[in-house]
């Protein structure tokens, strides 16, 4: 048998056949084990039915070298068979850098398997497998903005029906061309599901990894009208099942349980359910995928919940309104739960269109939004953005929002930072907000603009110190050497105009 040559953190995939004649072909079970020539072994890979009597391995090599593997089934057809040679060849894309896990070195902080750090910045698209389905051209120009601008983390869902926009010509996107399952959602068959959706998901979920674009995926949502199966039945398992297979071998992937999971809690009074589904999530992924579980209990700000503690980092919903006090939560998050943080629709950013859609109390300008994302940053969280006109059914960019680029900025400003080893403390700087690793790399943020005095005593006497500033609207820049030390040393703002919110990075000079 030729070798089958797939790059190192990519996909193949094995493409089965049987003949048996099933009741339910969704309800077959099959799954491979691979194993690699050093003895590595990926094992209980599940398959998945992907109709017209064809059967899927979806494997992903994350070692280079020679895999082979064998198939386990009731199906005797499907049965025994082997899957390779599969030689696993270095991988050539620049983005692509295999899962993504909690730093091994620092337990609040992401990473990937190949041990680049990874800081997200997130984006809310949640109708974006909608505007894939209706136009991949179009789903292709808005992911290439995102990307440009910056952010390289996307909250989405596999499903929603309906969202709270009104109709808007050749920008709306409700409900959906595909429904997940047989049928539709007004009479739905939950034995089946629609392979038509999954396949144009897969093509989706394929474009984002290309880009290195993390898909943190919400299997669930509770509020947009969806006809899902009931709780615990066998149509339900088996969905939650046949998703986890069917999308595991994608290394840019992190599970969440559902959008707004306090809506399972209410229902039921209890977390059981959404821990139910955590763990049936991490019987079937093969890969041990990163899990958590969006804004599990509601009003969650200074609490974590039973599900946050089960989850390998939180991701919450968690709306305060104020710098000070988004930087606050994020700090005792950090100091608290010992895991990543991320804080999912903090601020609702207002339509450069007039167009009526989801509002709230923190439905704010750019600049109050952008703000807020520095201050969770400076916490030690992490932030996903939310564009009112690009979150739901409504997903419009044209004109480009004005603060979108002010995001570019952010992140090439936090880039050069080795930004897993910082830890936030305030008390290194008289006025404004600090991450540090002290004595080596210091990120200020000022709000208010103007100077700030900073602890520099664990700079090492004859090391030279870089300082550069960046106003964080207009994304001007301005360097200036740094020869005092000491407990109080001063900064003063270089910028054109000093009362501007701006951030100040301070780090060991080049050869220091």
């Amino acid at each position: 048998m030729a070798e089958i040559e797939v790059s190192q953190f990519h996909i193949h995939d094995f493409e089965l056949e049987s003949n048996t004649q099933h009741a339910n072909p969704f309800a077959a079970q099959l799954s491979a084990s691979f194993s690699h020539e050093s003895g590595q072994q990926i094992e209980h890979v599940p398959g998945f039915y992907d109709g017209e009597r064809k059967w899927i391995v979806r494997f992903c090599p994350t070692l280079e070298g020679l895999w082979r593997g064998r198939t386990a089934s009731a199906d005797s057809d499907l049965d025994g068979l082997d899957l390779g040679p599969v030689r696993c060849i270095p991988n050539e894309n620049p983005a692509v850098h295999g899962r993504l896990v909690v730093d091994p070195h620092h337990s609040r902080r992401f990473a990937f398997e190949d041990g680049t750090q990874f800081v997200p910045l997130g984006f809310e698209c949640d109708w974006l497998f909608a505007v894939h389905q209706a136009d991949p051209a179009r789903f292709r120009q808005l992911v290439d903005l995102i990307a440009t601008r910056g952010f390289d983390y996307i909250v989405t869902n596999l499903y929603a029906h309906t969202g709270f926009a009104e109709p808007t010509p050749g920008w709306h996107f409700a409900p959906p061309k595909l429904y997940l399952f047989g049928g539709t959602n007004e009479k739905p068959d939950h034995s089946r599901l629609n392979i038509a959706f999954l396949r144009d998901f897969d093509r989706m979920m394929g474009s984002l990894h290309e880009k290195g674009m993390v898909v943190h995926l919400m299997i669930q949502v509770q509020n947009k009208h969806v006809s899902w199966p009931s709780r615990r039945s066998q149509e339900d398992d088996r969905f939650w099942r046949y998703v986890v297979s069917r999308y595991q071998a994608f290394g840019n992937l992190v599970w969440d349980v559902g959008k707004e999971s306090y809506y399972l809690q209410r229902e039921a009074g209890t977390h059981d359910y959404t821990l139910g589904r955590i763990s049936l999530i991490r019987e079937t992924d093969a890969y041990d995928h990163l899990v958590t579980v969006h804004d599990a209990a509601g009003d969650s700000a200074a609490s974590d919940s039973p599900a946050d503690v089960a989850c390998d980092f939180v991701s919450d919903q968690v709306h305060l309104g104020g710098v000070d006090l988004y930087n606050h939560e994020a700090i005792r998050r950090f100091q608290e739960s010992g895991k990543p943080y991320i804080n999912i629709e903090y601020g609702y950013e207002e339509g450069v269109d007039a167009i009526n859609t989801y509002r709230s109390e923190t439905t704010r300008p750019w600049q109050d939004i952008l703000l807020w994302t520095y201050a969770i940053y400076l916490g030690g969280a992490y932030p996903c953005y939310y564009y009112t006109n690009a979150a739901w059914d409504v997903v419009k960019w044209d004109p480009e929002p004005p603060g979108w680029q002010r995001y570019r900025y952010l992140a090439d400003f936090i880039e050069p930072f080795d930004f897993n080893k910082l830890i936030p403390d305030n008390e290194f700087v008289d006025r404004g907000f600090c991450l540090a690793e002290p004595g080596r790399q210091y990120l200020v943020f000022l709000p208010e603009g103007g100077d700030t005095r900073i602890d520099l005593t664990a700079v090492s006497n004859g090391q030279g110190v870089a300082v550069e500033w960046m106003d964080v609207y207009t994304g001007e820049r301005a360097r200036r050497p740094l020869k005092s030390k000491t407990f109080t040393t001063l900064l003063a703002n270089p910028l054109a105009d000093p009362s501007s919110p701006c951030v100040v990075a301070v780090r060991l000079a080049p050869g220091a």
